[in-house]
């Protein structure tokens, strides 16, 4: 299974999946079919809106990805690297 960084903001963890739909060569309305969702839903996801969980796990499921309960502390090694992308 794929893994995303450790998102620190709800709009960081929103650019991550969507490279990660990108990289997939996914449309916003192809991922969401296939995830049962509506397109609307995945925008706010790469936006990093306020969405439900269960919408979450659905559209990381699509892409064949999980969620992960890491540690609540800085990784600055991480936050090092939002500069460079």
């Amino acid at each position: 299974m794929a893994y995303l960084p450790t998102a620190l903001l709800p709009a960081q963890f929103g650019a991550n999946f969507q490279r990660e739909r990108k990289q997939q060569k996914l449309s916003q309305a192809a991922l969401a079919e296939r995830a049962g969702l509506s397109r609307q839903l995945i925008v706010q996801i790469e936006k990093g809106e306020n969405v439900g969980l269960h919408s979450i796990m659905r559209a990381l499921a699509a892409l064949n990805l999980g969620l992960r309960i890491d540690t609540a502390r800085i990784n600055y090694d991480d936050v090092g690297r939002l500069n460079d992308e």
